[in-house]
């Protein structure tokens, strides 16, 4: 799982107690399966099933040597070291069965990867990277990318006609699917696992019963993938009608399913997490973790237990050296998993064949994959509220060519980025002696009305802050093209309730109407010369912009808009107290958008820019006529953990005078950081800023961060007073966290002439 790199600091012991929590919490329901006899014990009555370990030809008696490989997460790498032995002592695996790592490790070899090309796969894999789903920020639609502006997160929890429904998992393992695609050969076609070079299994557990459940067949990928589905962490997956979770929870080191497939000696590898040593002092993450290992040890230790005098069983002592989620120990789990492999070395040695028998056994074992044959046809098994034309705009896949499986893979991950598909997936298949496609998507089992919430905070520890509470319903989709609706409600300092529709035109999302309307409301803030709050003014407003976007790929929009709103402004702190006002605004607005940027939060690497012109005229509905220019741009490039940020904005009212409604609001970290959130008001600014930040460490894919900014600009009250040498000098230290809620920031902001503030921000973006 996460990396650790020089420099970083992990959090690795949280971590793990974190993922036992959730593990704990997903088995309770399957306890019930565990109650001393191993599931699905085969019912002696019933015929044998024909062996299906190993060929063998007329004469050879040698007995059949099945693998079984138990789960453990990263303690399974020690898997790969027990192959190298089996290797190097010249013993023929016949048949394989895997539980969770043991199904990864144990579905590649069995598909033909060496021991070597397993261990660079575990090693060069960035786990934490494969076992998120999301994209990152600059291979999203732009339509992802605008949701950052909304600052509202996806809390996995959903409205159906029963009520509140709850994703079942965090994660939808696309992205371990590509890998899985193409560690066992993507030009593979689904069928029997009995016609990989070894005859495989893999075991996972019936979410409703509690049973073990053997797949021997259909997608190799998916079946890994049901196989180390741990509950709660990853969502369960669906295989011919049956919901299943991480096999380890009925059966972690599958014996008896190897024996079931003909296997006469059974080599047995054991890398579960032993149950730990407690006393009064056990936490309640610890209890919950040693539940989990109740049921994994106990069943493991049913499944020894059938071991005979002929077997092996290893058991490397990977201890608290190697933990479930170590992947960044895959180095020492090899060489724990090696001392145990040479420890039974004798035992092994005895499953020995001659050169001629091993060296036919290989020449199977390596046969080359298939050459790729064109895609006859493509099969849609469209599970989704979007048209079949709208998925397969993502996919680079045409009737006559050859499938490009690094390019489907990446298409797949751009479909699965709508945010409303549970997964998204495909194999290949033959149907009437032709090779074709098949496309599996299934959308969200909570969707598709989702609930979402943010929260955003501005405090400079003297008193002045403010802070909003979001609630969000998103509606998606609407349509079959993919239309979207959104309804939030934000209570707090500046209250609101605005909703939202946007409906392409097209199956890509080229060309769209985007709508948003509602109530809103803000604060503008007078302060005075030493920073101390003299008036504020609280504007309402309601009605809607419309505009049409042109969507030039993932990176540039155009849009042209028109808004239409009424509202009061009135002074709700202030001497003397200045009367209400009313007002109609009525505007056209150009604008120009390029989004490359891989946060607009902790920006790292690559370019934004907007750029905009506004007009506000009586025959739109105005009653004040004004123009406004509007430009940001920023870039930033990382070098490793460091990186540096430099950017500019210029925002001016260019003709007439822009009421207080419009006024620019400035101050705060990236807007002169020296001045309190919004401590500045005015018909125009500018400024400049260059950045340094250093990456900490990443925690499930957050990133925590230490920097400072240096800024120079000012804000004036008419444009033609806007001077180079009329600005200040601000700056600012701090240090971050890209938390779920949106970035939570703690700093001190210096401005020349002296008066420092600290400042806390959670939710405020570049």
């Amino acid at each position: 799982m996460p990396t650790v790199k020089g420099g970083r600091v992990p959090a690795r012991r949280f971590r793990n107690l974190l993922l036992a929590c959730l593990l704990g919490l997903g088995v309770v329901s399957v306890a019930h399966a565990t109650d001393g006899t191993p599931p699905l014990a085969p019912d002696p009555a019933a015929p044998a099933p024909p062996a299906t370990c190993g060929e063998r030809l007329p004469g050879d008696d040698r007995p059949r040597i099945g693998l079984a490989l138990g789960g453990g997460g990263a303690r399974g790498i020690a898997h790969i070291s027990v192959l190298e032995k089996l290797e190097a002592l010249q013993v023929p695996v016949d048949c394989i069965a895997g539980t969770s790592a043991g199904a990864l490790v144990g579905a590649l070899y069995a598909a033909g990867r060496t021991p070597a090309e397993i261990a660079d796969i575990v090693r060069e894999t960035d786990w934490e990277a494969t076992f998120a789903d999301g994209l990152p920020r600059q291979e999203r639609t732009l339509r992802r990318k605008a949701e950052d502006y909304t600052r509202l997160t996806t809390l996995g929890l959903g409205l159906d006609g029963e009520g509140v429904s709850i994703s079942a998992g965090l994660s939808e393992g696309i992205k371990l699917m590509a890998l899985f695609e193409d560690a066992t050969g993507s030009t593979r076609v689904a069928g029997s696992f009995d016609d990989l070079p070894i005859p495989f299994r893999a075991v996972a557990t019936d979410v409703n019963t509690g049973e073990a459940v053997v797949l021997d067949g259909g997608s190799l990928p998916l079946a890994m993938r049901a196989s180390m589905s741990l509950p709660a962490i990853m969502r369960p997956v669906e295989v011919d009608g049956r919901m299943l979770l991480d096999g380890g929870l009925a059966n972690q080191v599958p014996v008896d399913v190897v024996r079931a497939m003909g296997a006469d000696r059974v080599i047995a590898v054991d890398v579960g997490t032993p149950l730990g040593t407690h006393g009064r002092n056990i936490s309640l993450l610890e209890v919950i973790d040693q539940m989990t290992g109740f049921l994994t040890t106990r069943n493991a230790a049913e499944q020894l237990a059938t071991l005979g005098p002929d077997d092996v069983l290893i058991a490397p002592d990977l201890g608290d050296d190697v933990a479930s989620a170590d992947f960044d120990k895959a180095g020492l789990a090899l060489q724990i998993g090696r001392e145990a492999a040479d420890a039974a070395g004798g035992s092994l040695a005895r499953l020995s064949v001659d050169a001629s028998t091993y060296a036919a056994f290989q020449a199977r074992h390596r046969a080359a994959r298939p050459d790729p044959r064109p895609v006859a046809f493509v099969e849609m098994d469209n599970r989704t509220g979007y048209d079949d034309a709208v998925l397969r705009a993502f996919l680079p896949v045409e009737e006559g060519e050859v499938l490009d499986a690094d390019a489907m893979h990446h298409g797949l991950e751009q479909a699965y980025g709508l945010g409303t598909l549970s997964s998204i997936s495909y194999q290949r298949i033959d149907r009437d002696g032709e090779q074709g496609v098949r496309v599996t998507a299934v959308e969200k089992p909570h969707g598709p009305t989702y609930l979402e919430a943010g929260l955003s905070v501005s405090d400079d520890l003297r008193g002045n802050q403010e802070n909003n509470l979001r609630a969000a319903l998103l509606f998606s989709p609407l349509s079959s093209i993919g239309s979207e609706g959104r309804v939030v409600l934000q209570i707090g300092s500046e209250p609101g309730l605005t909703g939202s529709y946007y409906h392409p035109f097209d199956v890509r999302g080229r060309h769209a109407l985007d709508v948003i309307g509602g109530f809103q409301s803000q604060n503008i803030n007078i302060f005075d010369d030493t920073g101390n709050k003299t008036d504020r003014y609280r504007v309402r407003r309601y009605g809607l912009t419309s505009s049409l976007v042109r969507n030039f790929g993932n990176t540039v929009a155009v849009s042209v808009g028109l808004s239409r709103y009424r509202g009061s402004a009135s002074q709700e702190i202030g001497s003397p107290q200045a009367p209400d006002l009313s007002f109609d605004e009525g505007a056209a607005t150009f604008m120009v958008e390029v989004d490359d940027i891989d946060s607009l939060f902790f920006p790292r690497d690559g370019v934004f820019m907007r750029a905009a012109y506004t007009t506000s005229r009586d025959w739109l509905g105005s009653d004040t006529d004004f123009d406004q220019a509007d430009v940001d741009v920023f870039a930033a490039q990382s070098f490793g953990a460091h990186s540096l940020q430099l950017g500019a904005r210029y925002h001016a009212t260019v003709d007439g005078v822009a009421p207080v409604q419009s006024l620019y609001r400035l101050g705060g970290r990236w807007r002169l950081a020296g001045f309190q959130h919004n401590q500045l008001t005015g018909q125009a600014y500018a400024l400049g800023f260059a950045g340094y930040t250093y990456e900490l460490g990443e925690w499930f894919g957050r990133s925590a961060q230490v920097g400072g900014t240096v800024e120079y600009g000012n804000a004036w009250q008419d444009r033609h007073d806007m001077a180079l040498d009329d600005g200040l000098f601000n700056g600012s230290l701090f240090i971050g966290f890209d938390s779920w809620v949106g970035p939570l920031i703690f700093g001190m902001g210096f401005k020349e002439g002296g008066g420092n503030l600290f400042f806390l921000e959670l939710g405020e973006s570049l």
